[in-house]
C-alpha cells in the first residue's frame, strides 16, 4: 500500500487541519470538487500503464476513488462484475496487477475407452511475475504527488472562496 506520510508535511497537515475545522457545507464542497478531479486522474494513470487489454478490461475500467474528509483512496480490481469469459474482475485482479506462472497440469484421460496422456498449461494470458506490479503500483506512485497537490489546491480554493463570501 502506498501512502503519503502527513507527518513530514507542514503542508500538508495544514490541508488536513484546515478541512477538519471547516464548516460541513464547506468540507461537502471540498469531497464533491476533488472526487471528478481524482478519478480523471487515476483512470488516465492507469490507462498509461496497462498494456493489455486485459489490463484494461479488469484494472483501469474498475478504477474508483473515494475521498473523505482525511483521505483519498485510489481502488482499481475490487468489482465482482464478470466479464466476458465468466471470471469475475475482483478474481483475476491480483494475477492482472503482479501476474503468474506458467503452470502446466499434466493428467491422463479417457474416450472410448482408451486413455492417452493430457498436458494443459495455465496462467498464459498474464504476464510474468513482478513484486512491485505491473499496472497498479507504478501508476500510483507515479500520480500520488500530483493528486496531493490537487487536494491541496482544492481545499485553498475553496477555503478562499468561503473567506470572500462571508466578508
Amino acid at each position: 500500500m502506498l501512502r503519503i506520510d502527513t507527518h513530514s508535511s507542514r503542508e500538508l497537515q495544514a490541508v488536513l487541519l484546515s478541512i477538519r475545522r471547516a464548516e460541513k457545507t464547506y468540507q461537502a464542497q471540498i469531497r464533491q470538487q476533488t472526487k471528478p478531479l481524482v478519478q480523471n486522474a487515476w483512470e488516465k494513470a492507469l490507462a498509461e500503464h496497462a498494456d493489455t487489454l486485459l489490463a484494461h478490461r479488469v484494472l483501469v475500467d474498475s478504477a474508483r476513488v473515494s475521498v473523505s474528509n482525511q483521505n483519498v483512496r485510489l481502488k482499481s480490481g475490487g468489482l465482482a462484475r464478470k466479464l466476458r469469459g465468466g471470471a469475475r474482475i475482483h478474481e483475476i485482479s491480483r494475477q492482472a496487477e503482479f501476474g503468474a506462472p506458467l503452470r502446466t497440469i499434466k493428467y491422463t484421460a479417457t474416450k472410448r475407452g482408451k486413455s492417452y496422456p493430457v498436458s494443459r498449461t495455465s496462467g498464459a494470458q498474464f504476464k510474468h511475475e513482478n513484486r512491485k506490479g505491473w499496472v497498479v503500483y507504478p501508476a500510483a506512485a507515479s500520480i500520488i504527488p500530483r493528486l496531493a497537490a490537487l487536494w491541496t489546491q482544492t481545499v485553498v480554493r475553496t477555503m478562499h472562496e468561503a473567506f470572500e463570501r462571508k466578508s
